[in-house]
């Protein structure tokens, strides 16, 4: 499975900065979840749609 690999970086930046973030609880977590977690999930399913696009043609 080939996927974008900035896509990829982007993706592992906001999922590490969000624990690092709630571990320490500088802010809420409501806040964590949106403002780390819900676009890490979109930039997931957009990579992930983009590869099953390409793998059908």
């Amino acid at each position: 499975m080939k996927i974008n690999k900035i896509g990829y970086h982007i993706l592992n930046l906001l999922l590490f900065s969000a624990i690092i973030i709630a571990q320490y609880e500088w802010i809420e977590p409501k806040l964590v979840i949106s403002i780390f977690i819900m676009p890490a999930f979109i930039i997931s399913a957009s990579l992930t749609y983009k590869t099953k696009e390409k793998k059908d043609e």
